[in-house]
C-alpha cells in the first residue's frame, strides 16, 4: 500500500477532497460543499480559524482520510480560553486499519492546549483512551416525530439507496406559514436585541464550570450566517430578559430529515416541556422525521429527563485532549453547539 502523506488544505485539493467526502457520507452531503468549507475555515470570528485546520491524507494524488477542526471560544475559571472542536475524522475504506486514523488525529491536536471531540463511536473508546483522552459525561436523546414515514424513509434508503427529499428551514418556506404560538415566537431572523439577550443569558455560567463563552459576532455565525447551517429560534421573550428558548436546526441524515435542538435554556421543566411542543410541531410542518438533543449539562439534563424524550442507550461517547494529561475538567456544561452538531442543515 502506497505512504500515505498529511497536508493542510489548499485549493488545488478541492476537487479530490469532494469526490473524497462523496464517496465517504455521500452525494448530497454538507462535507463536500465549499460553503460549508468557507464558513467553517474563512468566516468564523474566532481569530486564529484558518484552512490549515483542515488535514487530509494523501496517496498518490488521491484524498484518503481527512479530519477538521471548528474553532470556539470557552470560559474557564473566569479565564477564557480557545478550545476547539475535532470532527469528521474520516478515512477511506481500505485505510481504516492500522495508525492512519490516529495519525490525523494527533496531527489534529498538535499545538493545542485542549481540543473537545463528541460524538465517538462506542467501538472507538480504545483509541481515545491510548491517547489519554478525558471522558465527559453527555446524553443523548431521541423522539420519532412521524414513526410510519420514518419506516418508510428507512426501508426506502436500505432497499433501494432512495433519500427522502432533503428538508431545512428556509426564509421562503417559513414565510408561507403561520407558527406563532403566543407567548412564544418563532423565527429565522431574530433582531440584535434578542439576540443580545440570549447571548448575555447564555453566559450567566458559574465560574467553575468550563462552558462556551458567546460574543455577539460568535453566535450570530454559529446559527444565522448566510453560509452556514440553518437554524430557527423558538423562545418567550420579557422586557429585559430572555431566559426560555431553542435553537433548532433541520437537515438530511441517511435517508431521514433530521431536527435537533443544538442549544437551549429554560427556567424550569414546564417552560421547557412547552417550548419543545412547539418545536415539534414546527419540525413535523416542515418535514422533519425525528428530534435529536445532545446535551452535557448535568442541570440542563435533569430537566431533559422529564420530558417525553426516549434516553439513547450505547450513545456516542464525548472526550476532551489535552496537551497536559494532568490538565483536566472537574466540571463541564455545553450542548451541540460547541460541536458539529447540526451541520447537516447547511443546504
Amino acid at each position: 500500500m502506497p505512504e500515505i502523506q498529511l497536508d493542510f488544505f489548499q485549493r488545488k485539493y478541492l476537487r479530490p477532497y469532494t469526490e473524497f467526502a462523496e464517496e465517504s457520507w455521500g452525494k448530497s452531503c454538507y462535507q463536500s460543499s465549499e460553503k460549508y468549507l468557507n464558513w467553517l475555515y474563512k468566516e468564523n470570528p474566532c481569530g486564529n480559524s484558518s484552512e490549515e485546520d483542515f488535514i487530509l491524507g494523501l496517496a498518490e494524488g488521491k484524498v484518503v482520510g481527512c479530519i477538521h477542526k471548528m474553532r470556539w471560544v470557552w470560559k474557564n475559571k473566569d479565564q477564557i480560553e480557545f478550545i476547539p472542536n475535532i470532527h469528521n475524522l474520516m478515512a477511506s475504506e481500505k485505510h481504516r486499519k492500522g495508525w492512519f486514523g490516529i495519525k490525523l488525529l494527533k496531527q489534529s491536536l498538535l499545538g493545542e492546549n485542549h481540543a473537545l471531540i463528541p460524538g465517538v463511536p462506542k467501538n472507538q473508546g480504545s483509541l481515545y483512551r491510548f491517547l489519554k483522552c478525558q471522558q465527559v459525561t453527555s446524553c443523548w436523546y431521541r423522539k420519532i416525530l412521524t414513526p410510519i414515514k420514518g419506516a418508510l424513509c428507512l426501508s426506502l434508503k436500505k432497499l433501494l439507496n432512495y433519500d427522502a427529499p432533503n428538508s431545512f428551514f428556509t426564509l421562503s418556506q417559513f414565510q408561507n406559514k403561520k407558527f406563532q404560538d403566543d407567548p412564544v415566537q418563532v423565527t429565522l431572523e431574530p433582531d440584535e436585541l434578542t439576540i443580545q439577550k440570549i447571548v448575555s443569558q447564555l453566559n450567566k455560567k458559574p465560574s467553575e464550570t468550563l462552558s462556551t463563552y458567546w460574543t455577539l459576532d460568535q453566535f450570530k455565525w454559529r446559527f444565522f450566517h448566510p453560509l452556514g447551517p440553518k437554524h430557527l429560534l423558538i423562545y418567550k421573550d420579557s422586557e429585559h430578559t430572555l431566559e426560555d428558548f431553542l435553537i433548532l436546526s433541520l437537515g438530511p441524515r441517511r435517508g431521514l430529515n433530521v431536527a435537533r435542538v443544538v442549544e437551549f435554556e429554560a427556567s424550569s421543566s414546564q417552560v421547557l416541556k412547552h417550548l419543545m411542543q412547539v418545536a415539534e410541531r414546527v419540525i413535523k410542518i416542515f418535514g422533519g422525521h425525528v428530534l435529536l438533543v445532545f446535551c452535557a449539562s448535568q442541570r440542563l439534563n435533569e430537566k431533559l429527563q422529564e420530558l417525553n424524550l426516549k434516553l439513547i442507550k450505547n450513545s456516542p461517547n464525548t472526550y476532551f485532549a489535552h496537551k497536559n494529561s494532568d490538565a483536566l475538567f472537574h466540571s463541564v456544561a455545553f450542548t451541540g453547539s460547541a460541536g458539529d452538531f447540526g451541520f447537516e442543515a447547511i443546504p
